[in-house]
């Protein structure tokens, strides 16, 4: 009896050190800037100067849901989040959060665009609460609770992200640069030069000239 008293310790001192050591070992994080953290495909040089290209991100985001929550130009920063539905399961949804950075290109008029993301998958849970019978069966419902759950979360890094991300950002600067169609001027407006002019139309009841035959 005393020997097996006598062990206890030594077995919860075992388990307090392996306790310890899985605690221990949560160190990931330390490989944050190692080369195989890096995102791939997230950046893209775009031929527009910063300014343009700063209001072109922006009204991407915008397009596309995001509420911006910081637009800085001086220092190219902008950040934006959104709630996403998932489109099969009514029960899920999706936190994302998008960093853009935009800085001067080597190449003449030209701005690089970086884009780091990250999301929360979210699950909605709800139930009824029942009033039972002698606390053993349901009768009817009395209210209904709900609880969130984030299953899952982390950096976004399959590169079709991005790639959407940038094609819309392209899409938004080429319908930027993109000349805006031209009014024809008004009956009894004087006309630009090589437009056509058009003459006031005859009053009512007045009659045509018509040209004499020789």
């Amino acid at each position: 009896m005393n020997a097996g008293t006598a062990r206890l310790p030594g077995w919860g001192a075992a388990l307090a050190l392996a306790l310890l050591a899985g605690c221990g070992s949560q160190d990931g994080y330390h490989a944050a800037f190692h080369p195989k953290e890096a995102l791939s495909g997230n950046s893209r040089v775009f031929q527009a100067v910063p300014e343009d290209a700063f209001t072109a991100v922006k009204l991407t985001l915008v397009k596309q849901g995001f509420t911006v929550e910081q637009a800085d130009l001086r220092s190219g920063i902008i950040k934006a989040a959104r709630n996403l539905q998932d489109a099969e399961d009514p029960s899920v949804s999706y936190n994302i959060s998008a960093t853009a950075d935009l800085t001067r290109a080597a190449a003449a008029n030209g701005t690089m665009v970086t884009l780091a993301a990250s999301q929360q998958t979210v699950l909605h849970r709800q139930w009824h609460t029942w009033w039972h019978l002698l606390w053993i069966i349901p009768l009817f419902p009395t209210g209904t609770e709900y609880q969130t759950v984030v299953t899952s979360e982390g950096s976004i890094r399959k590169e079709s992200f991005y790639e959407d991300f940038f094609n819309a950002v392209g899409n938004t600067l080429t319908s930027q640069a993109a000349p805006a169609p031209s009014a024809a001027p008004a009956r009894g407006e004087a006309a630009g030069p090589g437009e056509p002019i058009f003459a006031p139309a005859p009053a009512a009841g007045s009659p045509e000239r018509v040209p004499l035959k020789d």
